[in-house]
């Protein structure tokens, strides 16, 4: 197959450093028809989709001309300024539409035939997300590749021993916030995080079981749990227990409660001594 060719004027090859009349060759293409490509060092590949924004540092490789691969940040404007060509819109725009844009610059303009362009990034910064909360490694995230509400939790390094199992996500669209149960894995913890987004994990609720119990205290709430389980939590009943509970919500006593009904966080169950 053969290599194509572009003569630069004098002006621009002595911008380049090289003497006039020098060539700009255009490489040939790889195995099925790739553009070879160093292996070593090579920038983080953005997720299927990914949108370039504003602060984003990229790597702009046009093969066979190192004097015009560069790697840059996108400007506050949303350009990147390239050698002969100036200015090229980069925001809004995926790796791969710019990569065309810029080869498509380089030809129009007459500088390169055929060239050849790649565009990865290497700082992902327009597309960041908040983790805090009880994980150990709260922070900023890159989405550098598609995560889901629970895979970037377990970036983080997962919930800690006293963190709830479930995450408060802010969206970054400012949408109301809406809670999210991390078991949740076929359904809501599996959805989309979004650039903005800000998921917060909760110290674990509470129930306090108190009274004729053999291990009274504070424990962990599950969900779904029942009055029932949280007395088993809590040791199970002591042969002075009553079938009665008293169960106090916000200082509140609440009536006709079943041992059967659902626990809510921080309430207060009392088992009662039975009267002989």
């Amino acid at each position: 197959m053969p290599i194509k060719n572009t003569i630069l004027h004098g002006a621009l090859a002595a911008s380049l450093g090289l003497v006039p009349g020098a060539v700009l060759a255009q490489t040939a293409p790889g195995p099925a028809g790739n553009p070879a490509r160093a292996t070593a060092n090579r920038p983080a590949t953005a997720p299927a989709g990914y949108v370039l924004g504003s602060n984003d540092e990229i790597q702009i490789t046009v093969f066979g001309q190192e004097g015009l691969s560069v790697k840059t940040r996108i400007k506050d404007d949303g350009t990147v300024n390239l050698a002969f060509v100036g200015p090229i819109q980069a925001a809004g725009k995926t790796t791969l539409q710019l990569g065309q844009d810029i080869a498509r610059a380089y030809a129009s303009g007459g500088y390169l035939a055929s060239p050849s362009v790649n565009v990865d990034v290497t700082d992902f910064i327009s597309s960041r997300v908040t983790v805090l909360g009880f994980v150990p490694n709260p922070g900023n995230y890159a989405l550098n590749r598609d995560y889901t509400i629970a895979s970037l939790v377990a970036e983080a390094g997962g919930v800690k021993e006293n963190g709830a199992n479930f995450v408060i996500l802010t969206p970054g669209d400012k949408s109301p916030p809406v809670r999210i149960s991390l078991a949740d894995l076929q359904g809501d913890a599996s959805r989309r995080v979004n650039p903005g987004d800000q998921i917060f994990v909760p110290q674990v609720e509470t129930v306090y079981v108190y009274g004729q119990v053999n291990k009274p205290g504070s424990f962990p709430l599950r969900p779904d749990m029942t009055y029932r389980q949280a007395m088993a939590e809590a040791g199970g009943p002591t042969l002075a227990a009553s079938k009665k509970i008293e169960v106090r919500r916000k200082g509140q006593k609440v009536d006709n409660v079943s041992l059967d009904d659902l626990v809510q966080p921080d309430d207060v169950l009392v088992v009662k001594e039975r009267i002989f």
